[in-house]
C-alpha cells in the first residue's frame, strides 16, 4: 500500500472551540433557561442540515435558540451573538502546523473534509494564524457540496481533483461514522481526539504529531 494523501477533519481534529458549550450554557443559565440537552438527536440532525446547506446558518442559529426554548425577543438576539462568537473562536491543538509542514515536506498532498457552515474563506484565515493557510492541495466543503460525511461522495469529492485513488489516502477522524464512511469508500483511517462512541480504526494517533509515526504514513514511498 503506498499512501499519497492525507485528508483530515476539521474542527475537532486541527481545531476545536473550547469554549462554545460552556458559553451557550452560561448564557441560557443566566437568562432561567434551561442547559441544552447532551447529545441531543433533534439538535444533531438539524445541524447537518445546516452544514449540508439546507438551512441557511441564521435560520439554524434561531431555529436553536427556540429550541434551546428562548421564548424572548431581545435572549434570542443575544444568544445568537453568543453562537456566532463562540463558531469562530477556534483554538488548534500543538503540533498542528509543525507535523503538517512535515507531511508536506514529505511530499504527501493535503486536504480538508469538513462539515461545516463556516466559509472555507474564514477558515484559511484561522489556518493563516498559524501559517498552514497554504499547504492544502483539495478542500471538500459540505456546505457548498451540500453533502455531509458521512456521504462517500465527500471523500472522493476531496481526492478526485487529485487523481488520487482511495486505497492510496488516509482519513483523519475523530466521529465512528465520519471514520466508516471513510472505510467504506477504501480509505485507511487514523481515529484523533476521538469521541467517547468513537473506538474503531486502523490507526490512533494520541497526539497530532503521532501521525508521522503511523506506520502508513511512516513508511509510505510516495509515487508521482
Amino acid at each position: 500500500m503506498t499512501i499519497s494523501t492525507i485528508l483530515f477533519d476539521a474542527g475537532d481534529i486541527l481545531y476545536n472551540k473550547p469554549k462554545r458549550k460552556s458559553a451557550v450554557i452560561e448564557f441560557l443559565s443566566s437568562r432561567g433557561y434551561s442547559a441544552p440537552m447532551e447529545n441531543d438527536p433533534i439538535e444533531k440532525a438539524k445541524r447537518l442540515e445546516a452544514h449540508a446547506g439546507k438551512i441557511e446558518t441564521p435560520a439554524f442559529f434561531e431555529w436553536l435558540m427556540a429550541h434551546y426554548g428562548v421564548d424572548n425577543a431581545q435572549d434570542a438576539a443575544d444568544g445568537i451573538k453568543i453562537l456566532k462568537e463562540q463558531q469562530s473562536a477556534v483554538q488548534f491543538f500543538p503540533n498542528v502546523p509543525e507535523t503538517l509542514h512535515e507531511l508536506k515536506r514529505r511530499g504527501f498532498k493535503l486536504g480538508i473534509v469538513t462539515n461545516t457552515f463556516n466559509s472555507q474563506e474564514e477558515k484559511t484565515r484561522w489556518f493563516k494564524t498559524v501559517g498552514i493557510d497554504d499547504i492544502w492541495d483539495s478542500y471538500a466543503d459540505s456546505f457548498v457540496l451540500q453533502i455531509t460525511k458521512p456521504d462517500p461522495r465527500i471523500y472522493m469529492a476531496a481526492i478526485d481533483p487529485l487523481n488520487v485513488k482511495p486505497e492510496n489516502s488516509i482519513f483523519v477522524g475523530h466521529a465512528q461514522t465520519e471514520l466508516d464512511g471513510a472505510k467504506s469508500v477504501g480509505m485507511t483511517t487514523v481515529m484523533f481526539n476521538p469521541d467517547a462512541s468513537c473506538t474503531v480504526a486502523d490507526f490512533k494517533a494520541k497526539d497530532f504529531s503521532d501521525l508521522l509515526r503511523v506506520p502508513p504514513i511512516a513508511e509510505a514511498r510516495l509515487v508521482g
